[in-house]
């Protein structure tokens, strides 16, 4: 294939920083200091820390809801999903989950929050929003570490770095229904949405290359390159 990937070689850094949009006010900057027991929470406009949410060691993904109400973190240290009162940062409940998790996602409608579960073969841990009780794992071909929804909200695309494989999962059915292998590890991704709203491209950031795979969502193929390389689909 032709030689296509750019250098992504900064992306890791979404893993420390997340932009939370403004719910009435301005947008804030959530840092989840993986290597310590507290999140810092930056206002942009004045960087400056307007908030520090403690007593949560190891802390990796984090989401907000949807409405704003909430902040989700993942915590390595409990395998827990760690819920927070956004306004005042203080815990809501710490929600049981079927192993160690990494990052998270949540669903379009705030419905539901989506875990990813890096030990053991691997899966996604399903939370229901409203009851804060985990209601299913499902299972993926390898540990995960990152996910994420579709814009439309229909799909879930899981990476896993040592299974080197990506998965799409159905969010009305909550089953995987295709994947795609590849020769690398399967890091960050971003998502191009067609015109209509529907998923067009996938952009897979892979382990040791300095860019990264385009793949056709509707083809379910890899369909640039910057080397010779044979991923195969199921």
């Amino acid at each position: 294939m032709d030689a296509t990937r750019r250098s992504l070689r900064y992306l890791w850094f979404v893993l420390a920083l997340a932009p939370f949009p403004a719910w009435g006010g301005s947008a804030l900057i959530y840092v989840t200091n993986s290597a310590g027991d507290s999140i810092h929470v930056v206002d942009p406009a004045t960087n400056k820390v307007v908030q520090q949410i403690k007593g949560i060691e190891a802390a990796h993904g984090i989401a907000p809801a949807p409405d704003g109400t909430r902040v989700y973190v993942s915590n390595e240290a409990d395998s827990t999903l760690d819920v927070f009162d956004r306004a005042t940062g203080a815990l809501v409940k710490k929600v049981p989950l079927s192993n160690h998790p990494n990052n998270i996602a949540v669903s379009k409608n705030g419905d539901r929050i989506f875990v990813g579960i890096a030990r053991g073969q691997g899966a996604v841990d399903v939370i229901d929003a409203k009851t804060l009780t985990r209601t299913k794992s499902i299972l993926v071909k390898g540990r995960l570490h990152n996910i994420y929804v579709t814009p439309d909200g229909n799909h879930l695309i899981t990476g896993s770095i040592p299974g080197k494989l990506m998965t799409v999962i159905d969010l009305d059915q909550e089953v995987p229904i295709w994947e795609l292998a590849f020769d690398l590890g399967v890091r960050p991704m971003t998502i191009e949405a067609a015109p209509d709203g529907s998923t067009k491209r996938i952009f897979v950031q892979l382990s040791d290359t300095n860019g990264f795979a385009v793949v056709d969502f509707a083809a379910r193929k890899e369909v640039a390159c910057s080397s010779i390389r044979s991923p195969t689909s199921s």
